[in-house]
């Protein structure tokens, strides 16, 4: 048997087999690169004008930055009894806690509180989160206009704990003001808040896709019907992860689209890697000791 001959076929056939492959991944990669350039050549807001798809204001392509973070519930019946310990004025209405680790406090002012619908609601709202007296942790808040006074029946404002100017966006970070009609004006008749305490970044800061790479991800994916209305696009942090009584955040893209009458979708894209996150399950770690 000749074996240098069969190690030739062996060679050979094994080059074939390489030459082969390489061929298919450089298709492959030009085919990617195809999609890629035609999809920059294109801008975002003609395919947008082309399918019939509404925006309110201007898609911005800065690049800002952001923390993977960690924070944990704060127990805000501790927090009530430390802020009167501090300032014996605090507080002085009936309070109420509810929730595991008592995480929502709900709290009656003492103090009549009125929010105008126009243009001074943020002002309104910013002087009534400053009161230490009536409100805890209030600095750390910020207004958030698209959730707040949508219902002409039920007015309410919605203000969220933020982090270096970034909101985050869940029920463990969240003041929701209840407002009550009061001779034409709207008086805070009660509120409930959650908060989180001990923030820490997991990582260094890091750049993150722009709100225009955000829609346009949300737009290739189909996530944008022909005809639907984008209301507004907020960069929050979002929870994906609960580690032993730890919740993880990553800044997020939220882009509110409507597709119908009364029909609203939060679609989240992570700011990090760019990709849909919507429907992601959230993980839990429990504590095995």
């Amino acid at each position: 048997m000749d074996f240098k001959k069969i190690e030739w076929i062996f060679f050979l056939a094994f080059l074939g087999v390489n030459i082969f492959l390489f061929n298919i991944y450089h298709a492959t990669k030009n085919e990617e690169g195809n999609v890629s350039s035609t999809n920059q050549k294109i801008d975002i807001l003609q395919r947008l004008e082309a399918d019939e798809i509404s925006i309110k204001g201007n898609l911005s392509s800065e690049i800002k930055e952001g923390y993977y973070l960690a924070a944990v519930p704060t127990n805000m019946n501790e927090a009530v009894n430390t802020a009167k310990e501090k300032n014996g004025a605090a507080f002085n209405s009936g309070t109420n806690f509810v929730g595991e680790n008592h995480s929502q406090f709900i709290y009656t002012p003492s103090t009549n509180f009125y929010i105008k619908d126009s243009k001074e609601t943020k002002e309104n709202v910013d002087s009534f989160l400053k009161d230490s007296n009536e409100v805890l942790f209030g600095q750390e808040y910020m207004y958030v206009p698209h959730e707040s006074l949508t219902d002409p029946e039920y007015p309410e404002i919605i203000c969220a704990q933020s982090f270096e100017g970034i909101p985050f966006y869940d029920d463990t970070s969240k003041m929701e003001i209840i407002l009550e009609e009061n001779d034409g004006l709207l008086r805070v008749s009660r509120y409930m808040q959650t908060h989180l305490s001990a923030i820490e970044k997991l990582r260094e800061k890091m750049g993150l896709y722009s709100e225009k790479d955000a829609v346009n991800t949300l737009y290739i994916n189909n996530k944008l019907p022909a005809k639907s209305k984008i209301l507004w696009r907020q960069l929050s942090y979002v929870m994906i992860l609960q580690v032993r009584g730890k919740n993880v955040y990553v800044p997020a893209w939220l882009v509110a689209v409507e597709t119908g009458k009364n029909n609203v979708q939060i679609e989240t894209v992570n700011a990090f890697t760019n990709r849909i996150i919507t429907n992601n399950t959230l993980q839990k770690v429990e504590n095995t000791n």
